[in-house]
């Protein structure tokens, strides 16, 4: 039996990476950091996290140890009993969870967490400890619904003179009117309305919602010295020596802290600058303008970020790394900067609060790996088997991109764990993984060609004439009841008709472009309970898609396809846990609270359904169970010819 107790926890979340690829990666020396807690410790290959395999859902099933029908955190949005279809509520509002927390039950126990970015957990449930984010993703980000995210206090931008998505254009011409310009042999300026917006994906409506106002213009001098222009400045005054920054080709500017003008007043931001091009004739200039971060953004005590700003005032929302690299506004190159300086603002901090408080236990997401494969480099385009497959060439220059990155995220691990020291237990864990996207179905085109739904003109749903809805929040089908809803047309006597039609429709659907049937099975909300799926936010018939269909992630969790799988990453290493062990059986989300807790010594939290690990634990035996192959579909993409490229040598 275990005898030792670890002294204290560190959960490290690491959002939608790719597990099979990351252990082997780390097998291969690319990542020192797990490698060392592979070896130490144990890791799962098997390890399922709840369905659908969501962000919001699943960490709540992990810090909750309770399914989803349980803690009722159902999907980026909420819909509550009572409420129509068009009103969800935010997931990341704490007060929404109906599960007790892990951090409570150290609380209970006397002890402080640290908690840092974990989702859905703002406002913060305990007294004793310190919390920074957990109201978005990433930091100074809100998910309130409505659009994508919302940075506070505003997103990144480019300012070029190439045409390039979302981008704000610059247009030179001779400059004039400069104080203190120093001598050159040619100047150009550009006088540039900045783009202020809380999400810069969402356009117009991410400028609407945004809270700074000013300053504006910005102004931008490039200068010829004698050898083509090679110099930028940005200003916000025509006056060389008070630009913000001077930069030459492939330079960042330092950390840059000012004052902006706010629908609040004015409020101190935090921001970098980097020249990302700038040709000799000054017709190709791309300037990357980081986030701008709140310094006095939310945390528990709220005087908590005066510490932290002085740390690392860097703490951006960082959707736009990954959103810019796809678009082309920057270079692979400062892509891997920006994730170093996102990985480094959480591994400053939480070493910062680790040395400087006592406490219990440490629970940090990161959600780089989910946009990684989301927006930089979508799994399909590196898959072989995918038709859109970039290609061998191009694609190990991806994959090298992608174990880089991976490289950043272990550095930052690599602090953590050193700050934790030998005697706390760590847990590094996902929500999920990540697949290739291959084919697509519309669910709500399949209920209008069985007549069970009305789309208007502009393709939405016409809620007064439809019998099925469905969920935005989950893979679910609500029955458009007369008693549930003020929209609603069907009568309770019609309920279990509807029902039956729609799994009729779903089941009986054959994709003519295919000639698959995309849905692997519909059930009657009763019959989703085995899934963890049940109460009063689900919907009337659950359904799931076969691994072929739909977007990167919210498939069942056994999903394997193409280089992707859906299996999370779980890797524990610590007191009481055995060393160097491959984890074979099945492990699912609800299950890591409550192996913690017994580990630790503490009581399960009150709402948990998982189970204790034990084959993962010194003094128990190890399975027994038949050998064979894990991850067998995508091992083929490390067979020999793969390993002896470029990509797969570890670089000094």
């Amino acid at each position: 039996m275990v005898c030792l107790k670890p002294k204290r926890i560190v959960i490290i979340g690491l959002d939608a990476p790719i597990a099979y690829r990351v252990y082997e990666y780390s097998r291969k020396g690319f990542l020192p950091n797990l490698s060392k807690l592979m070896k130490e410790g144990v890791h799962a290959v098997n390890f399922l996290t709840s369905y659908p395999t969501v962000t919001p859902q699943n960490w709540t099933s992990i810090i909750t140890g309770a399914n989803i029908g349980t803690h009722g955190v159902t999907g980026f949005g909420i819909h509550l009993p009572g409420e129509d279809l068009t009103n969800l509520r935010s997931a990341f509002d704490s007060s929404l969870c109906r599960a007790e927390f892990l951090w409570n039950v150290v609380e209970e126990a006397g002890g402080s967490s640290i908690v840092v970015n974990w989702p859905c957990s703002w406002p913060p449930t305990f007294k004793q400890g310190w919390q920074i984010g957990g109201y978005g993703l990433s930091m100074n980000e809100w998910r309130r619904g409505g659009i994508l995210y919302e940075a506070d206090l505003c997103d990144g931008q480019l300012f070029t003179t190439l045409d390039l998505p979302y981008s704000t254009k610059i247009v030179f011409r001779k400059a004039s009117g400069w104080e203190n310009l120093p001598s050159c042999t040619d100047a150009l300026e550009a006088e540039v309305e900045p783009v202020y917006s809380v999400c810069v994906r969402a356009g117009k409506r991410g400028v609407e919602l945004a809270k700074v106002k000013g300053p504006s213009p910005w102004y931008f001098l490039v200068l010829d010295y004698g050898e083509g222009f090679t110099e930028l400045a940005v200003s916000w005054k025509k006056d060389y020596e008070k630009a913000l920054c001077r930069l030459r080709e492939g330079e960042w500017s330092p950390v840059i802290i000012k004052e902006f003008e706010t629908v609040d007043g004015k409020v101190k931001g935090a921001f970098r600058c980097k020249l990302v091009e700038l040709s000799r004739d000054a017709s190709r200039v791309r300037l990357f303008v980081t986030p701008i971060c709140n310094l006095s953004f939310p945390t528990y005590p709220e005087d908590l970020v005066e510490e932290i700003v002085k740390v690392n005032p860097l703490a951006f929302p960082s959707h736009i790394v990954y959103d810019g690299l796809g678009w082309g506004w920057f270079d692979e190159k400062t892509f891997l900067e920006l994730v170093e300086m996102e990985h480094k603002w959480f591994s400053d901090v939480l070493t910062y609060l680790m040395k400087t408080r006592d406490w219990k236990l440490v629970a940090v997401h990161m959600h780089a790996p989910d946009w990684f494969y989301h927006y930089a480099v979508q799994p399909e385009i590196i898959d072989p088997s995918n038709p859109k497959y970039v290609g061998d060439k191009k694609a190990r220059k991806l994959v090298n991109l992608e174990i880089e990155f991976y490289k950043a995220i272990d550095k930052a691990i690599g602090r953590i764990l050193e700050a934790a020291g030998p005697e706390a237990l760590i847990v590094v864990v996902s929500d999920h993984g990540v697949k290739p996207r291959i084919y697509e179905v519309n669910v709500a085109q399949v209920l209008a060609e069985a007549g069970l739904l009305v789309l208007k003109d502009d393709g939405s749903i016409d809620y007064s004439k439809s019998k099925a809805i469905p969920g935005w929040e989950g893979p679910w089908i609500y029955v458009n009841l007369k008693e549930k809803f003020s929209h609603g047309i069907v009568s309770l006597e019609e309920y279990e008709e509807v029902r039956e039609a729609i799994i009729n429709a779903l089941l009986g659907y054959i994709d003519p472009k295919t000639g698959l049937r995309p849905f692997l099975f519909a059930l009657r909300k009763e019959d989703a309970r085995i899934l963890g799926l049940y109460g009063p936010r689900i919907g009337d018939v659950v359904y799931a898609l076969r691994p072929e269909y739909g977007s990167h992630h919210g498939q069942l969790p056994t999903t394997e396809v193409g280089i992707g799988s859906l299996k999370g990453l779980l890797i524990m290493k610590g007191p009481g846990v055995k060393k160097g062990y491959t984890l074979k059986r099945t492990v699912h989300a609800v299950d890591i609270a409550p192996t913690i807790c017994y580990l630790v010594g503490l009581r399960a939290p009150k709402n948990a359904e998982g189970a204790v690990i034990y084959q993962a634990l010194e003094g128990f035996p190890d399975e027994e169970v038949e050998e064979e192959k894990v991850f067998k579909i995508q091992r083929k993409f490390f067979k020999k010819e793969y390993e002896d490229t470029e990509s797969f040598k570890v670089k000094s």
